[in-house]
């Protein structure tokens, strides 16, 4: 009876443990909302959030900001479902966002910013406009079209932050006309 007992106890443990890492350590986007290759999770930046969410955001290091601040979507895909590769170019297009301000930051497979020497993480409303615009997300520059540079990131994510969103970004996610993210060719990273 005890040994039953000892073992019913370690095999608890043992599943707990295996959910607290899967939770904390796997997809951002548990209990969030997907548009196309976009995630989020609303709990992010809210005051409700719970322990396991709370943990989630420290442990990928996200600082992030109250929700009628900013809301993030993240794509790790594009919007074809495949995983987004550093060997691979994207063309990232979408038109006028339900937001005073947004950017566009490029994260490598540890979640932070690739070390390239490209300078090239981030893209703003100001770099691209605020309608009909296109950026390149890819290992080589891309003549006269902005770009996010994925050398050495490895699988890398890309999260789209919108600064003092409308108020359908918080009540209604699922129901954005968020960017696309086409895969238009692979090669050797250079």
């Amino acid at each position: 009876m005890i040994w039953r007992s000892l073992i019913l106890l370690l095999a608890g443990l043992a599943a707990g443990a295996a959910l607290a890492v899967f939770l904390v350590f796997g997809p951002l986007e548990i209990g969030g909302t997907r548009v196309g290759p976009w995630a989020t999770n609303p709990l992010i930046g809210a005051s409700d959030a719970g322990p396991m969410t709370r943990a989630i955001v420290a442990r990928r290091g996200l600082l992030a900001l109250n929700r009628s601040e900013t809301v993030y979507f993240t794509a790790f895909e594009d919007s074809n479902g495949r995983t987004l590769r550093e060997t691979c170019q994207y063309r990232v297009s979408g038109g006028a966002l339900p937001t005073r301000w947004w950017s566009f930051t490029l994260y490598g497979e540890d979640n932070f910013l690739p070390v390239n020497g490209d300078e090239a993480h981030a893209l703003t409303r100001t770099d691209l406009g605020n309608t009909d615009w296109t950026f390149i997300a890819g290992p080589r520059r891309p003549d006269g079209t902005p770009w996010l540079s994925t050398r050495r990131s490895g699988a890398f994510s890309i999260t789209l932050r919108l600064y003092h969103p409308d108020p359908v970004v918080l009540e209604a996610p699922e129901t954005l006309d968020l960017p696309e993210i086409e895969r238009v060719g692979c090669g050797e990273a250079s």
